[in-house]
């Protein structure tokens, strides 16, 4: 029995990928978000289907003890370039919760009687949990996340500054789902070339910065 576990790109995936960036577009299989998506879910059931140009989630899960169903559009711009912040805006609307007449809790009352206000659910959102460092901000039925502040590249001077060079040059400026996979539309210089001379410098100077302060910058 053959256990052996993927947890990469299939190879030839990756080269179709990377080819097809040659063109200004990447086009990732939906297929693999929903893999994706079912391996981080755990006890939730969670399905993706494209709503173009954005998604539609479907669910069901317990929450305080009652069964919940939910449903959602989600419609994501590109990424803004502007300083050492790379941002995705990304709409929550269409937003749908049930639950079953029976159901145990506070939570379950709620959505029965219908006080829980799904036209803002970023507002909801945020004002129900602690929110990640990089939602910068949740309000309405907008979220905008800070790709820079995502924990991979914030704990790495050096990652974030190569990330932030490249990205000045290069980047996703559309994001649109079809019928069976996301699009991703790529924009040269998409925060003009003095931005992208700017984020060349810090990649340049991060190094040095990094000699002479290693414990985090001047003081």
């Amino acid at each position: 029995m053959n256990s052996t576990r993927k947890t990469g790109l299939e190879p030839a995936l990756a080269l179709r990928l990377a080819t097809s960036a040659l063109t200004g577009r990447i086009s990732i299989p939906l297929s693999l978000l929903r893999a994706r998506v079912a391996q981080m879910s755990g006890k939730a059931t969670i399905t993706l289907e494209a709503a173009s140009p954005g998604l539609r989630v479907r669910g069901e899960a317990h929450a305080l003890g009652a069964p919940i169903s939910f449903a959602a559009r989600i419609d994501a711009d590109g990424v803004h370039v502007e300083g050492e912040q790379r941002t995705i805006r990304i709409t929550l609307s269409e937003v749908e919760l049930a639950t079953t007449d029976d159901a145990p809790g506070p939570l379950a009352e709620a959505i029965r009687d219908g006080m829980i206000d799904t036209q803002n659910p970023a507002t909801l959102v945020g004002n129900m949990m602690s929110l990640p460092d990089f939602i910068v901000e949740a309000e309405g039925r907008t979220v905008v996340i800070d790709l820079m502040r995502i924990p991979a590249l914030a704990k790495d001077d050096m990652v974030r500054a190569t990330v932030a060079a490249a990205t000045s040059y290069l980047c996703i400026n559309d994001i649109r789902v079809s019928e069976d996979s996301i699009d991703l539309q790529l924009g040269l210089l998409p925060g003009g070339p003095r931005e992208a001379a700017l984020s060349t410098a810090r990649a340049a100077l991060t190094p040095a910065v990094r000699y002479l302060w290693p414990s985090g910058g001047p003081r």
